[in-house]
């Protein structure tokens, strides 16, 4: 027996609040018909989304797996609502993009951006900077409709489409007055025991794991620099005489940079996908347009998104 969708909304109001009160104030109605939209809903689906007891209400199994399609239908139903509201009122049409603020400086995401406003000039642009767990809160929740992020920033469990715009190879930027800055390629196992001067981990945490733990794995340690800053980091390991990541388009060969060598790594080498994410459910049409000029801008640059083994 099909459900009724509308039900659906409902269910995403209590899911989240997980109290019927609270639920029934943000929807704007009474309780009591809170509590009979969840009735109707678990009698039509056939199982039981909900375990409450008199001291607190939580999802089942059943119910939490069901959340995912229910927050889609939810999502397609505002961004239905605000097409509506947006077409008869003749306001122009949003795209709110949340971008980690880690990737405030590639280049991918100036261009991306400017060709979008170019070609788009009707369109109203809102750009959230933010944290990785913040932004992805906020997208799935519906309050942004892209984020620009890493593909391993994404929490787990969301269902997510990806356009991947470039990708960036870990290299090593050694002092050189250090030992390792002769080699012209440094294994990973020879990391045993070294400090890394890294990001804080604030910004992404879920990147930041996913990047580290090949590094961890070895029993090499981790200098957190001030901020989360590509150049701040470079400069902090240049002061203390550290060595820190040095990220490109491509594994580089052995180079001076300044009192610093930047050299490959061997092993297990580290890559980042820099990409546009965004909920899978129909895309209105600025998030499909922005979707498309990321494709676009993906297919100039074809180095930058395969990975070469080393």
């Amino acid at each position: 027996m099909p459900f009724d969708p509308r039900l659906a909304l409902t269910f995403v109001a209590v899911a989240e609040e997980l109290n019927f009160t609270r639920a029934a104030e943000r929807l704007g109605v009474a309780q009591p018909w809170v509590s009979e939209q969840l009735r109707r809903l678990e009698e039509q689906v056939g199982f039981r989304v909900l375990a409450r007891t008199s001291r607190k209400t939580e999802l089942t199994v059943e119910g939490q797996e069901f959340l995912v399609h229910a927050r889609a239908l939810a999502n397609a139903n505002e961004a239905a609502q605000r097409f509506v509201a947006e077409t008869r009122s003749g306001r122009a049409e949003t795209l709110r993009i949340g971008a980690i603020d880690f990737l405030i400086d590639y280049p991918e995401r100036a261009i991306l951006i400017d060709r979008f406003v170019q070609a788009n000039p009707k369109v109203l642009l809102e750009i959230h900077n933010g944290g990785g767990e913040d932004i992805f809160r906020r997208l799935s929740q519906g309050e942004l409709d892209v984020a620009l992020a890493f593909t391993t920033s994404a929490s787990p469990g969301l269902d997510v489409e990806t356009t991947v715009l470039s990708r960036r190879v870990a290299n090593l930027l050694v002092p050189a007055e250090d030992p390792l800055a002769e080699l012209d390629e440094i294994p990973l196992e020879m990391m045993r025991g070294r400090t890394l001067v890294t990001s804080p981990g604030r910004s992404d945490p879920r990147a930041y794991q996913a990047t580290h733990s090949v590094f961890t794995a070895v029993g090499a340690t981790f200098f957190p620099a001030p901020e989360a800053n590509r150049t701040t980091i470079e400069h902090y390991a240049r002061n203390k005489r550290l060595i820190c990541l040095k990220w490109s388009a491509e594994p580089a060969r052995r180079r001076p940079m300044g009192d610093m060598i930047c050299i490959p790594i061997t092993g297990a080498p580290l890559w980042l996908s820099f990409a546009i994410l965004r909920i899978r459910s129909p895309a209105s049409r600025p998030v499909a347009r922005f979707c498309a000029l990321g494709k676009e801008l993906a297919r100039e640059n074809p180095a930058m998104l395969h990975p070469v083994t080393l």
